[in-house]
């Protein structure tokens, strides 16, 4: 009788760490796989200390919303579950695409983009939600907040 008992322990013990299991990799964060338009709503950076978005001023703002209306920007990237992407701008009337393999490791996105003026520009996922994204993007020693919808 024991060892009845004891044998219907270990299995209630299996099954639960299995439901368990199961129950934990349905929780999983939100994902970068999936197509993203980026918002070029705004211009703005990430301070470093607090994580925060910080607003450009006005007249930069101003300056950056005339370029973007001259250039009919548009930029939309595609990220996939084998961990390649395809980004493509729009701007001017051309069409510039771009494809590649990531990685993503805890916020640290890497996509291999070739060093400008020897320097690598790092992307940092700032946040992270079923609808929008937003990255610490250096480029060229200098910080941009750079936010994306999912399409």
């Amino acid at each position: 009788m024991r060892s009845s008992v004891r044998k219907n322990k270990i299995r209630f013990f299996i099954l639960s760490f299995v439901v368990l299991l199961m129950m934990a990799s349905n929780c999983e964060g939100q994902s970068v796989v999936g197509r993203w338009q980026r918002d070029i709503s705004r211009l703005f950076t990430i301070d470093a200390a607090t994580g925060k978005e910080i607003s450009a001023d006005p007249e930069t703002q101003k300056q950056f919303d005339a370029a973007i209306a001259k250039n009919a920007y548009q930029e939309i990237v595609e990220f996939k579950a084998d961990n390649t992407y395809t980004s493509t701008v729009t701007a001017a009337g051309k069409q510039t695409p771009h494809s590649g393999k990531y990685t993503l490791s805890g916020k640290q996105l890497e996509m291999n983009i070739p060093l400008v003026n020897g320097q690598k520009t790092t992307v940092t996922i700032n946040t992270l939600t079923d609808k929008s994204m937003t990255w610490n993007l250096v480029f060229m020693g200098k910080s941009h907040g750079v936010k994306y919808n999912r399409l």
